[in-house]
């Protein structure tokens, strides 16, 4: 892309230190991130989270790669379920207490959102 990471992490809408931490594999990219890969760069999200497909989306790609990705979880819905679990155990108290409370105001915000 002939982008070095600062100017990559701009178009990202993101720090440079977030895009280096990530190569470094210190951290996991936020859906944020992952969706903006998707519409900035045309990165094909069904590619970056399971490795299948092709890296760039094509013209016929978003509704086929929206509905393989939604199939892969309902299909795997028990297996997601599971293996998120199993991440969310191997957290530390602290950062399980953290996403607990992120999901609920997450859930509070849609909720007025949609009153």
């Amino acid at each position: 892309m002939g982008l070095n990471q600062t100017e990559f992490a701009e178009k990202l809408e993101t720090s440079q230190n977030l895009i280096s931490k990530y190569e470094k594999g210190q951290v996991e990219l936020p859906f944020k991130i992952i969706n903006n890969l998707n519409k900035v760069f045309n990165i094909n999200i069904n590619w970056l989270l399971t490795n299948t497909g092709n890296m760039f989306r094509t013209n016929e790609t978003p509704k086929k790669d929206i509905n393989d990705t939604s199939n892969l979880l309902v299909e795997n819905k028990s297996l997601f379920k599971d293996e998120l679990l199993n991440d969310i155990q191997k957290l530390s108290q602290k950062r399980q207490e953290y996403y607990y409370h992120r999901i609920k105001a997450d859930l509070i915000e849609d909720e007025l959102k949609s009153d």
